[in-house]
């Protein structure tokens, strides 16, 4: 079956081809045209309404305050260290013997005197011992005055021819035993009122009774805690301090801050031996209070001197810099009561409250800008306060 082949289209004549492509290419221009003027017409608009407004006002100059700072040779230093303040002296009372707790005269936060009595043991066996032996040296001393009197008989009956020496000896040396025997149970009386003496403790100094840890009719083991006492002296404060500053804080004044008061305190001495943990030497600072301010933890402040050129300056001053330095801006003054900043680089020696110690590219007295560093940059203009 034979397929038709389908008649070729014609082409269209060369003046319509022109003229379709002259009316594509006037539409093109046209749509550019009409773009050029909306975005003519606008910009025009806004240089109109620009113009029509005023002139923003000239920024004013900007106005610092100056600061003379002068080169010292030294500066104070408040070094600062935590510790504890303990009593002077704290002691666990006991009983160098056992027995019934009978009296116990004290209770905590008690005040006493060295030398009071503030517990008794029972004392009715040493009693009752003390009376046998000094029963027996009554008969002891009944026969020592009758072996006295019979070796004084025997000593006449020898001189009349009536007694023998042995006779006279066995006497004498009976006396002898006897009194030896005395001796012995005088011996044992001093043990029973030493003993006796014993059952009453006493306060080994001025002091405070801190806790107590029996009641009476407790049975006490010797040398078992009946109650603490805490000398009525003034506290010490124990703290570790570097070996390399301990020579240098003996002359200069401390001051021991507990809950916000502040104490005097004074240095006593070091422990000459180093802390094994901290590697520190240990300090006891005597502090001069009253206050029950015992096991409580403390802040000494000591004010010592650095020996080192320097300049003082408020911390706001100080710009973070490079290399781990700081930088301050340094003011060069002009006649006009104007200046303009450069930086001047510095390192911090020591810090003391809103005060920096610094040294660097710093030299003699100088101007510098206090405190507001964040509003300038090296090189800028400004105006000093109070300058017209």
């Amino acid at each position: 079956m034979t397929q038709r082949r389908p008649e070729d289209t014609r082409k269209a004549p060369l003046w319509k081809r022109t003229l379709r492509g002259f009316a594509t290419l006037t539409g093109t221009m046209s749509v550019i045209a009409i773009a050029a003027g909306a975005v003519w017409f606008g910009s025009t608009t806004l240089a109109t309404r620009a113009s029509a407004v005023d002139a923003p006002a000239p920024t004013p100059m900007t106005t610092v305050d100056a600061l003379r700072v002068s080169p010292t040779d030294h500066m104070t230093v408040t070094r600062q260290f935590y510790g504890q303040i303990e009593a002077a002296q704290t002691v666990s009372l006991g009983f160098e013997q056992g027995g019934r707790l009978n009296v116990l005269t004290v209770d905590e936060g008690d005040r006493v005197k060295a030398g009071d009595v503030i517990a008794k043991l029972d004392t009715r066996i040493l009693m009752t011992e003390r009376s046998r032996l000094v029963a027996s040296r009554d008969r002891l001393e009944a026969q020592a005055e009758l072996s006295r009197r019979t070796t004084q008989r025997q000593i006449e009956l020898r001189d009349r021819g009536f007694a023998s020496d042995q006779a006279v000896d066995n006497v004498a040396l009976g006396l002898t035993a006897i009194e030896a025997q005395m001796a012995e149970v005088d011996a044992a009386i001093t043990q029973v009122e030493v003993q006796l003496n014993q059952t009453e403790l006493t306060a080994p100094f001025d002091g405070t009774i801190g806790a107590r840890h029996v009641d009476p009719g407790a049975i006490m083991a010797v040398g078992a805690p009946v109650l603490d006492i805490r000398q009525a002296a003034a506290p010490l404060f124990r703290v570790g301090i570097d070996p390399k500053l301990a020579g240098t804080l003996a002359d200069h004044p401390a001051t021991l801050t507990v809950d916000g008061l502040a104490y005097p305190a004074h240095l006593i001495g070091f422990r000459p031996d180093l802390d094994a943990q901290t590697r520190t030497r240990t300090a006891l600072f005597e502090v001069d209070t009253d206050d029950p301010v015992y096991l409580s933890a403390g802040v000494l402040s000591i004010q010592t001197s650095l020996a080192q050129t320097g300049y003082a300056i408020p911390l706001p001053a100080l710009q973070d810099g490079v290399r781990g330095l700081w930088t301050v801006l340094v003011l060069e003054p002009e006649d006009d009561g104007f200046a303009t900043t450069r930086a001047a680089a510095v390192e911090v020696l020591q810090i003391e409250g809103d005060t920096a110690y610094v040294r660097g590219t710093l030299q003699g007295e100088a101007l510098i800008v206090p405190h507001g560093t964040h509003r300038l940059v090296p090189g800028d203009r400004v105006q000093l306060a109070g300058a017209e």
